[in-house]
């Protein structure tokens, strides 16, 4: 086992201020509206306590592990050397937290890629004017620099090298902002709905806006024939306006429900489709320990009920951008992509010049937590990508954001707001490079582990063995 020193950070404190952070993170786990799933408020509440644990336990397991490595990379290297190795190292900890929590709780249309960055500390600086260091290092570095910037100060003799992390930080957040901030397209006005799926707003006057967002759900049991109850319709003569919106499909011969993304215009009514592809794991998507739980203790009528009121069938692909205009291509995603940073990215390289986000956060019962954990992943995505993010929304705020990450507008209740989005064609480091400290932190970390005493003896002992039976 990797010896820690002293002075570094300890078992107890170490173990301590992880799970105060996790546990933090994820506490709106027990007001949701989930704990009425099991029956009664009380399981409700004993399987909130299970999930949070499962979840506070796996990620203080793979941080601390990290921790020690970090620790033994400190005695091993030169302050010049270790500072860059642990940020590369911390990126790939972060990562891991967000991915494994997600694949712990995965389920039969779950996606081996979908992750759960909930913890991270990517959101604390999502928050911040260090935001615009992600055009160049990503989610996962953003959340590195505070965990090795944690690291450093706990300990007096490495308390005197915080300094350089936060200065590099500075320098390439200062970057970011320079190179990227402008945006280099056309004006695009956005009608942006907030209502909730009991009380939707009156029918949207299209005529001052080029496109209309609706919640997820907000385009359900609307087809052309009753379009109009929804938006008002356009003639020839007339300027056309776009819009978007989900809705569900059920299927007598098929358990749960698809979640189609739809997109039409004013004049020709709804014109496109696509499913939903990303689930939240243990929202949309029941995993599959959990249905083991269900079945072993009898309460079918538990799983019978999520297959049917919340279970999303997954789309076999990845949503693409819609085309409004040649200069306008619009990713349209549908409320759990906000906790996938890589979708949005790849909308991006889609061609996508404006984001959107069509949700429907019943579930969190207005979690000022959530709230603030959800805005930052958008605030991520908009300023990594230099893309603005609207997101429309039943029973929570609506809102935009410029491709910098600042907030132009925000409403709730059952209202609308129009916003002036401007298009962007520009590419940033982080659109064409993705996560590139995780990918140098999973060299790092096996490197070291490879080239560590222990395992230089496990392979002299059975390197040995292996020629003295050759021999």
């Amino acid at each position: 086992m990797i010896k820690i020193p002293h002075h570094k950070l300890t078992k107890h404190p170490a173990i301590l201020l992880l799970t105060v952070w996790y546990s933090f993170a994820w506490s709106w786990s027990f007001f949701t509206d989930s704990l009425e799933l099991s029956g009664s408020q009380s399981q409700g509440l004993v399987l909130a306590f299970i999930v949070v644990a499962v979840n506070v336990s796996l990620s203080v397991l793979i941080m601390y592990s990290v921790i020690r490595l970090v620790n033994y990379v400190n005695l091993k290297y030169s302050k010049l050397v270790f500072i860059p190795l642990t940020i590369v190292l911390f990126a790939l900890a972060d990562y891991l937290v967000a991915w494994l929590v997600a694949l712990f709780w995965i389920g039969p249309q779950g996606s081996i890629d979908s992750v759960l960055p909930i913890g991270s500390t990517a959101l604390v600086l999502a928050d911040s004017p260090f935001r615009f260091a992600s055009r160049f290092i990503g989610f996962y570095g953003l959340a590195a620099f505070v965990w090795v910037t944690v690291y450093l100060l706990y300990s007096k003799q490495t308390r005197k090298y915080a300094v350089i992390p936060i200065a590099v930080l500075s320098i390439v957040s200062l970057s970011g902002w320079i190179l990227y901030k402008s945006p280099n397209g056309s004006q695009v006005r956005v009608t942006i709905v907030s209502e909730k799926l009991d009380d939707r707003v009156p029918q949207v006057n299209p005529r001052s806006a080029d496109l209309v967002l609706f919640p997820e759900y907000g385009l359900e049991k609307n087809d052309n024939s009753n379009l109009q109850e929804r938006i008002m319709r356009t003639t020839v003569d007339q300027p056309k306006t776009y819009f978007a919106g989900s809705d569900q499909v059920y299927k007598n011969d098929v358990t749960g429900h698809k979640n189609n993304m739809k997109f039409g215009n004013t004049l020709d009514g709804f014109t496109d489709s696509q499913e939903k592809y990303r689930l939240i794991p243990g929202g949309e998507d029941l995993p599959y320990l959990m249905r083991t739980l269900l079945r072993a203790t009898n309460q079918k009528s538990t799983l019978d009920y999520f297959s049917y009121a919340k279970g999303v069938l997954k789309g076999p692909y990845q949503l693409k951008p819609f085309v409004l205009s040649s200069d306008t291509h619009v990713a349209t995603a549908v409320c759990s992509s906000i906790i996938a940073p890589e979708d949005y990215r790849e909308f991006t390289n889609s061609g996508a010049t404006i984001f959107t986000n069509s949700a429907s956060l019943t579930t969190f019962k207005g979690s000022p937590l959530f709230k603030w954990q959800q805005k930052s992943l958008a605030k991520f995505m908009a300023t990594a990508n230099s893309r603005y993010f609207i997101q429309s929304a039943n029973s929570a705020t609506a809102y935009a954001l410029d491709n910098n990450g600042n907030q132009i507008a925000e409403v709730g209740g059952v209202n609308t707001v129009t916003v002036k989005a401007v298009n962007n064609s520009r590419i940033t480091p982080y659109v064409v490079l993705g996560e590139w400290l995780v990918k140098a932190g999973a060299i790092v970390a096996v490197f070291v582990l490879l080239s560590s005493t222990r395992a230089k003896k496990f392979y002299k002992k059975y390197l040995i063995k292996f020629h003295k039976k050759r021999h």
